[in-house]
């Protein structure tokens, strides 16, 4: 889906399928609750949050309803809804989801697993919006070193953590700890990408602009 018609066309169906399943009483409202998930799905690909968040909000109770209290759709809900109250600035609404969502995976994963460095990104990067530096480092190095352990991680997307860590500390005018993420992040990036890519490119300038800083 990627155009408006793709989407309200979803949105109907799926509104749809919910009219017949409560009408017919055929399907179990686990069913329902995974329609309800869709729907919010397509309100936040559209941007309209407030529509999102209320059918999260239905998915999440229904889900507890079935599953109890930690089950790992419940968890996904919680992702889903903490990323629109970041783009809402209502951070600490998202902290509580992530934080959540974390210990519900707790229950469910070992420490190590790889679902855990998204959960520990996204708390870093509301603690950034915050300005709570310390604790977005925190969470940004958790989630590197569980994507450094990883078969199923891209490499770029570790260079992308990387190079949020090294934002941090150039906030923080720690600017050899920068320069020193920035040069790890560019190397992953020389190994995978070509010499002309616009992310090569980047990193080098922003290791040649730390350079200056420390001179």
């Amino acid at each position: 889906m990627d155009n408006k018609g793709d989407y309200e066309a979803s949105l109907k169906w799926h509104k749809k399928c919910i009219q017949i399943k409560n009408e017919t009483r055929l399907i179990n409202n686990s069913s329902i609750a995974y329609n309800y998930n869709s729907i919010a799905n397509v309100y936040q690909k559209q941007g309209d949050y407030k529509q999102a968040l209320e059918y999260y909000n239905k998915t999440l109770n229904l889900f507890k309803e079935i599953f109890g209290e930690n089950h790992s759709d419940i968890a996904m809900c919680l992702n889903n809804m903490a990323c629109i109250y970041a783009s809402e600035k209502r951070y600490s609404e998202a902290l509580e989801c992530h934080h959540k969502a974390l210990i519900i995976k707790k229950s469910h994963l070992p420490d190590d697993h790889f679902d855990f460095s998204a959960t520990h990104n996204n708390l870093a990067i509301v603690y950034d919006y915050m300005s709570q530096f310390d604790l977005a480092l925190e969470h940004f190095n958790v989630s590197l070193t569980i994507k450094s352990k990883s078969t199923f991680i891209n490499q770029l997307d570790t260079a992308l953590t990387l190079k949020n860590i090294d934002l941090i500390y150039e906030m923080k005018e720690d600017v050899l700890q920068a320069k020193s993420f920035y040069k790890r992040a560019a190397v992953i990036r020389h190994h995978i990408l070509s010499a002309t890519h616009c992310d090569v490119i980047q990193i080098e300038r922003d290791i040649n602009r730390i350079s200056i800083k420390i001179k």
